[in-house]
């Protein structure tokens, strides 16, 4: 139903009487209509009702109403007090809310794909594959910066590519561990430059990996105190990992050897500790070490595999500054962290 020229507008006017009918007690904020059409007209008003004090109640009401043919006047429909919006009705009732309430109108995401996409890295859902997708989106996107701007994700897509990138040295790691014939170097190539699997009280990687001169390290570590810490990779694929000793498990010789191995590194740094220092700058009085060997996949007797953790505990226990954990271990920690992680979005 249009009005024609003279006439007053139809909308208009029934904003107008919806204000004269204001019910008693109530006060009139604001109406809008919502819909109109030949056949009905919906609305939506905001009521104030004063209480005791300062306090206040606001109503919303909503009415369906049925234009008379010869424009003199509404009559309310039955069950007028129910309505449903389609399509730009719904945009019309939100704006009409958000202009009292001050709440942001919804936009539409012509760059589904790539908020789509940007969801996921929010969640940290993403693999390689989807940001792949990303770039694909990124560069199809008519309005990727302001996409991007929408949803925060500039720090969320960097946190994102770091995660996904977390995720594939755990799969590539995961890899070589079940090779049997893996070699040292193959650990030490993944893990040299992803120290961050043996969590976060590291802060830096070592420059350098000889800092004597018999001495080579795997990954040299930097703890948050400015210490050094040395990780020792052995192979994955230890059999005799723990043995047999009476009525229990002991460690086998691979990890007595490989802590030896350790300790005469420590031993060593302790001694040059002065040297180290002044040419260096790296601190190795009392440093610590971890050795990386082995995992229990790799270890044919099931009695022995069981009895793996609680052996290796027993073992460090009695150990004051070198630790023992196997490639389970260190993955699965890697792995709990990324869970444990707060995402991107928050």
């Amino acid at each position: 139903m249009t009005s024609t020229p003279g006439e007053p507008d139809a909308a208009e006017e029934l904003i107008r009487r919806i204000e004269q009918s204001t019910p008693p007690g109530y006060r009139h904020v604001e109406s809008t209509v919502v819909h109109q059409d030949e056949n009905v007209f919906k609305t939506a008003t905001i009521y104030y009702v004063p209480q005791e004090g300062d306090d206040g109640q606001l109503i919303l009401m909503v009415n369906s109403w049925t234009p008379r043919p010869d424009f003199s006047g509404f009559d309310l429909r039955p069950g007028a007090s129910r309505w449903t919006c389609e399509d730009a009705a719904i945009g019309e009732l939100h704006r009409f809310l958000s202009d009292r309430f001050e709440t942001p109108e919804p936009t539409e995401e012509p760059d589904a794909p790539l908020a789509a996409v940007i969801r996921k890295v929010q969640t940290g859902e993403t693999d390689a594959g989807q940001l792949a997708q990303l770039a694909e989106a990124l560069a199809g996107a008519p309005n990727a910066a302001g996409i991007l701007a929408a949803h925060g994700a500039g720090q969320v897509l960097l946190d994102g590519i770091q995660a996904a990138k977390q995720r594939d040295v755990i799969a590539a790691l995961s890899e070589v561990v079940r090779d049997p014939d893996a070699k040292e170097n193959e650990f030490q190539q993944i893990l040299q430059e992803s120290w961050w699997m043996f969590g976060g009280r590291f802060v830096e990687k070592a420059k350098r990996r000889q800092l004597t001169v018999m001495t080579q390290l795997d990954v040299p570590l930097i703890r948050a105190d400015g210490a050094l810490h040395v990780v020792e990779l052995k192979r994955a694929c230890v059999p005799n990992l723990v043995i047999p000793h009476r009525d229990f498990f002991v460690v086998g010789p691979e990890v007595n050897k490989a802590v030896g191995q350790s300790l005469n590194y420590l031993r060593e740094f302790d001694e040059e500790r002065n040297t180290i220092q002044q040419k260096l700058g790296i601190e190795c009085r009392r440093a610590f070490a971890t050795v990386v060997i082995g995992h229990p996949q790799h270890v044919p007797d099931a009695q022995a595999r069981e009895h793996v953790p609680e052996t290796l505990r027993t073992y460090n226990a009695h150990l004051s500054r070198v630790e023992v954990i196997t490639y389970a271990d260190l993955i699965q920690g890697a792995e709990k962290a990324l869970e444990l992680a707060p995402s991107p979005a928050g």
